[in-house]
């Protein structure tokens, strides 16, 4: 059902603005797939780096959980969107150390779960967002 989708996201996204801080990514590699989660471990580990950031984007007004790379210095990279990263604000979620970078499936599909519990009964029931 997708009656109340409006609302989910309304209600993600005033989260989202109210309690995650913004972040500066920069483009890197562009591969514009929907596997970045695996983009960002897979160049983690080529490139020796310790953590990735699991971040939001807004697409369409619709917020959407990403995952980019976090160099030695600290600065923040999109390897999935590349230069498409300079057109949308991102927040953090949280750092994801090395040694659970293959568990990257597990936090993200946890995630999600746990955006769906702070939604109200009704809202979850009468929406399918899937952020």
């Amino acid at each position: 059902m997708n009656f109340l989708n409006n609302k989910a996201k309304n209600i993600v996204t005033e989260m989202i603005i109210a309690t995650l801080p913004k972040i500066k990514v920069v483009g890197g590699v562009c591969r514009y797939n929907f596997r970045c989660q695996y983009n960002t471990v897979h160049d983690a580990i080529n490139d020796k780096q310790d953590k990735l950031a699991m971040c939001f984007y807004f697409d369409d007004d619709c917020p959407t959980i990403h995952f980019v790379n976090v160099n030695k210095k600290g600065k923040h990279i999109d390897n999935t969107l590349g230069n498409w990263a300079t057109t949308y604000d991102y927040y953090l979620i949280r750092y994801i150390n090395k040694n659970s970078f293959f568990q990257i499936d597990e936090i993200f599909l946890a995630y999600r779960r746990e955006l769906q519990r702070k939604l109200p009964f009704w809202v979850r029931s009468l929406s399918d967002c899937r952020f």
